[in-house]
Order: C-alpha cells, then sequence, then structure tokens
C-alpha cells in the first residue's frame, strides 16, 4: 500500500523520501525512509496504511515532555524501536523551543523571528551531529529497517536531519531543498501553528502573530543558513559528514548501498 501524495489524514506531513535522484544515477529506494511529523492523531485508516509500511524503527526527535503529551500511535502488534531524540538542557535553550519566551516580548515582529530562525538553523549542525551519527550507522547496516525520522511538526528538526540524509546520498541540493519546502504544501503556517500552539491565535496582536507564523513557516534561508554554518566551520559538506557524523567513505558507501536503487 501506499501512503497517498497528500499524506496521511491525521499526519499530512508524512511522506516517503524514496525516488529523489542520488549519486551516479541511481535514487533513493521507496519504503526504506520516512518523514513526519507527530503520530499522536492518526486515525484508524491512517494506522492500517502505515502497517503496511512496516516501519521498524523511529527516530522520535522530539523532547520529553512532548513525546508524554502527545503519544505516537502505532497498528497493533506494531510497535517500532524508537529512538529517543535530545533531551540536553544546551538543545532546549538554543533550538527553536525558545520562540515562546522570544514572543513575549512585543517588539519581536516577523523580521526579528526570520533572523532569529536562521540564527536557530545554525546551531543544528552542532547539536544533530550526535543524532546523525547513529542515524547513519543505523541506516547503513544491511539489515537496516524501514525507519521513520520526526518530530512534532515535522519541519525543523525533521526537515534537518532528512536534509543531511539526503545529501550524504549525494541528493542535489536542489531536490533537498525541494523536499525541506514540500510542508509548506502539506501544512500551511497557520496549520503548523494550530499544531504547536492550538486554536487561540485571534488573541495575539498583529506583529506578535506575524512573527509566529514566520517561525511555523519553512523558508530556503532558514535550512539555508545550517548548510552556510556547515561550510563556515568544516568547509565542505563531506568534511562536516565525516568530522562530524562519522560518516567516512566506508561508511558512506554502506549508506547508499543500502538506500539507493
Amino acid at each position: 500500500m501506499k501512503i497517498s501524495p497528500s499524506g496521511l489524514e491525521g499526519a499530512p506531513n508524512f511522506r516517503d523520501l524514496g525516488g529523489f535522484r542520488a549519486a551516479g544515477g541511481s535514487r533513493v529506494r521507496p519504503g526504506r525512509l520516512f518523514r513526519s511529523e507527530s503520530l499522536a492523531r492518526l486515525t484508524d485508516a491512517d494506522l492500517a496504511q502505515v502497517a503496511s509500511l512496516d516501519i521498524a524503527l523511529v527516530y522520535d526527535l522530539r523532547n520529553a515532555d512532548e513525546r508524554t503529551r502527545a503519544s505516537n500511535r502505532w497498528p497493533p502488534g506494531k510497535t517500532p524501536e524508537t529512538v529517543a531524540g535530545i533531551d540536553s538542557l544546551e538543545f532546549e535553550a538554543l533550538s527553536v523551543f525558545g520562540w515562546r519566551a522570544r514572543i513575549a516580548d512585543p517588539t519581536f515582529d516577523a523580521a526579528a523571528a526570520c533572523h532569529w530562525m536562521q540564527d536557530a538553523y545554525a546551531k543544528m549542525p552542532g547539536l544533530f551531529a550526535g543524532v546523525l551519527v547513529s542515524v547513519f550507522d543505523r541506516l547503513g547496516a544491511p539489515s537496516a529497517p524501514a525507519t521513520l525520522i520526526h518530530c512534532t511538526a515535522g519541519k525543523d528538526r525533521t526537515g534537518f536531519t532528512s536534509a543531511m540524509v539526503l545529501l550524504a546520498l549525494g541528493v542535489s541540493r536542489d531536490e533537498v531543498f525541494e523536499d525541506y519546502l514540500l510542508t509548506r504544501n502539506r501544512r500551511s503556517p497557520e496549520a503548523l501553528l494550530r499544531t504547536l500552539v492550538g486554536p487561540d491565535l485571534t488573541q495575539q496582536s498583529p506583529t506578535t502573530r506575524a512573527a509566529m507564523l514566520t517561525i511555523a513557516d519553512v523558508r530556503e534561508e532558514y535550512l539555508g543558513a545550517a548548510l552556510h554554518a556547515i561550510e563556515r566551520d568544516f568547509g565542505s559538506m563531506v568534511a562536516y559528514l565525516a568530522l562530524a557524523c562519522g560518516l567516512d567513505s566506508a561508511r558512506s558507501r554502506r549508506l547508499r548501498l543500502q538506500l539507493l536503487e
């Protein structure tokens, strides 16, 4: 069973990363790597579709509080192994979670929010290096199962991590950005914001609402800030993946053997 191009009813940002053109004229294998938002709102029909995918490994990039407040739903008898996200104080302080404190400042407008998001993304290569070490090791193993990477909205933490995997497979930057920006078509900033803060958006001032919608958006300059930070600090994507994420030439070959066709 294939997932509808519009995703799952309870997780419209769910999608298969298969099909992208990659290194040497190959393509990413369908049915091996998925990305998504939280699966807490899956319908029974969604569960039937998920069951058909045989996902056996999940990287849940949410923090402990998020995982407790919105536990994923899984088909009966199909609960996968889950690798928990980052729960460090450093991550909490530097990541996009900090926007809740920033919007209390009445001068924090859309322009400030855009700059702030770029700063947050620029920190992701360092914060997620450890996660990527594990992701690359597990995905490159001979017995690697179908794997899902997700967070709450499926746009920032998941977007960065998915982009790094695709780039490691030799997918072009243009196609990586295409996948990253697809989230906007799956979930509008307004819908994403309702997921994050609830339905009471009309209670915010126009300035604060504009800032919040900017944070809930996906923009090329956000992911671009992460890539710029990698080039600034490591010189190249290859160097970052090797030095920070443990993806040396041997591991890279194993990863591509498992995920490309």
